[in-house]
């Protein structure tokens, strides 16, 4: 049985956990939606992004018509009366001009190019497949074919006579491209997939390649999401309509990306926050676990999920299958203590009873890359008192990576520089970028210790800076030692909760920073721009080493003692 068809889909919203899932939406769509008219997305918008940058008020438009429609192919499936503002969201988004995001498809020349697909683009038309295919009996006999027409110029034409991007790159974009062209071709040209069948699945094995043999993702917790969730939307309905489980599912490589959401969340929705990938509040969608489950039903566990919210990434035919099939599923509770370590990314990951804990070493020549060889981070009750910031808001500076103006790692991009992390200013200097030579070098690693030497990242030829982190039950020992310095090192430590200096120490909330050496500390405040283009605040908290050849220092982060 195909788990996604309509007569199935539309047997699940008259459950009692159907109606609950169809209320939500409705409620959500009613609140945001009802009498509203779908937005036009102007010229003058798409240019702010030649102009000057600015992706915010294109893509808020661009992004909020495609939520509408996650909204919508649920409540036209339990209620016909919303057949008729589907069609007219459908209509709109098959009468935009192109589906690819101006920030993905400049040429060297600054101009646009209209041959290429991007992880939009490729969103939209499987979204529009599956809704085509799902509804096919429901829609109008024009709809399906404007949406038909629609995926053949934008998608099919497009793949079958250029190359694109998804055919090179082996990050989270060969899976969510690859991914979404494959289901578009599956649900509205199944005929002609062999076509692209080659190329798809050689996508999917670079997406594999770019994630560490044991499972790690360079790109940081929200990226595997997105490009682990779409491999496994694409084989789950793959499987389905083929009858044919392809053997790369079986490979124990993907069974250790599979486990890492749970290695990698560190309290509650705080995951493993290094690169752009790192959230502070990173839903655990249930959409993506119910399809995981479909396809590793003996090795997924699913964790305690939140409340089901719309999802604007994909059609909500995964979560009514997902609370109907696996409605009795045991969940599994976060671990209270654990250690993890992934040396594929240098990445040591502590949890027990009293906090969270986590730092890297890797390079700075990471896909997504900040200059955080050494950083770390400290949770408590879901709060980042040590905190790594995450990805910024994305502009076309971001991604600017000559080494003359180079914004992602200057003051304007303020979230990649090494300034922006807890990571040490060796000698007034900053970490060097993009290369793999400014590096970590793990000294030792055990459950309770892990140890880097931290030198290479800054580019030092004589000087060292080794850093050992030592797990303890109320907190963490951050132990130092530096040669060879010629001025100073001042050691920096980043908050996202404002500081308060007491008796030489730094309080923070539950935490109590104290050193062996009486160094007084200092502290400021940051302004910049999170993911969601939201002005928000960081501290700097800085203690200063002046005058010493060689020294030792040891921070103590200490915690008070209580259950998470």
């Amino acid at each position: 049985m195909y788990y996604y068809s309509y007569e199935n889909l539309k047997r699940i919203t008259q459950t009692e956990a159907g109606k609950e899932i169809v209320n939500e939406f409705e409620r959500v769509y009613n609140e945001n939606y009802a009498n509203v008219p779908i937005p036009v997305i102007n010229y003058s918008y798409v240019k702010l992004f030649y102009q000057n940058g600015d992706r915010k008020l294109h893509e808020s438009i661009y992004f909020d018509r495609r939520k509408r429609l996650a909204l919508l192919q649920v409540l036209a499936i339990a209620d016909d009366k919303w057949l008729d503002p589907l069609e007219e969201v459908l209509a709109a988004i098959c009468d935009e001009f192109t589906w690819v995001l101006p920030a993905h498809n400049l040429t060297e020349d600054k101009t646009f190019e209209y041959v290429q697909i991007d992880l939009f683009s490729a969103e939209t038309g499987f979204y529009l497949a599956e809704t085509a295919y799902i509804l096919k009996d429901k829609l109008s006999a024009d709809i399906q074919k404007r949406i038909k027409i629609s995926l053949e110029e934008k998608i099919v034409k497009v793949c079958e006579k250029h190359v694109v991007r998804f055919d090179t790159t082996g990050n989270n974009w060969a899976a969510v491209c690859a991914g979404s062209v494959g289901l578009t071709y599956l649900y509205a040209f199944p005929e002609r997939f062999s076509l692209v069948k080659a190329r798809v699945f050689a996508a999917l094995e670079r997406y594999l390649s770019g994630l560490g043999e044991d499972g790690y993702c360079f790109e940081g917790s929200g990226y595997w999401f997105y490009g682990f969730g779409f491999f496994s939307i694409f084989f789950d309905v793959y499987t389905q309509l083929t009858g044919e489980r392809h053997e790369m599912l079986n490979r124990s490589k993907v069974k250790n990306v599979l486990q890492y959401f749970k290695n990698a969340r560190m309290d509650g929705k705080v995951f493993l926050p290094f690169a752009d990938g790192g959230n502070a509040n990173l839903e655990a969608n249930p959409w993506y676990f119910y399809t995981f489950k479909n396809l590793f039903e003996e090795d997924c566990e699913l964790p305690v999920l939140g409340k089901i919210v719309s999802m604007e990434k994909a059609l909500g035919a995964r979560i009514l299958n997902g609370v109907d099939r696996f409605a009795t599923a045991q969940t599994v509770p976060e671990k209270k203590k654990e250690t993890v370590y992934y040396p594929s990314g240098q990445v040591f990951l502590h949890k027990n009873a009293n906090y969270a804990f986590a730092a890297k070493g890797g390079h700075n020549g990471e896909f997504h890359n900040h200059n955080d060889v050494g950083a770390f981070q400290i949770v408590k009750n879901q709060k980042q008192l040590i905190a790594d910031l995450g990805a910024g808001e994305y502009t076309k500076g971001y991604f600017v990576r000559n080494d003359g103006e180079n914004e992602r790692y200057g003051k304007k991009v303020f979230v990649c520089h090494s300034f922006s992390h807890s990571v040490p200013i060796v000698d007034g200097s900053f970490q060097k970028f993009n290369s793999r030579e400014y590096r970590g070098e793990v000294v030792k690693q055990t459950d309770d210790c892990f140890t880097l030497d931290i030198s290479k990242a800054y580019g030092l030829e004589l000087g060292t800076v080794v850093v050992s982190y030592e797990m303890q039950e109320k907190g963490v020992r951050v132990f130092y030692a530096c040669k060879g310095i010629q001025e100073s090192v001042i050691f920096r430590f980043m908050s996202v909760i404002k500081p308060q200096i007491k008796e030489g120490n730094t309080v923070i909330d539950e935490l109590t920073i104290k050193n062996d050496r009486a160094v007084m500390p200092t502290y400021e405040k940051a302004e910049y721009k999170n993911h969601s283009a939201e002005t928000v605040y960081a501290y700097l908290i800085d203690y200063k080493v002046e005058g010493e050849e060689s020294f030792e220092i040891t921070f103590s982060f200490s915690l008070k003692k209580e259950s998470r």
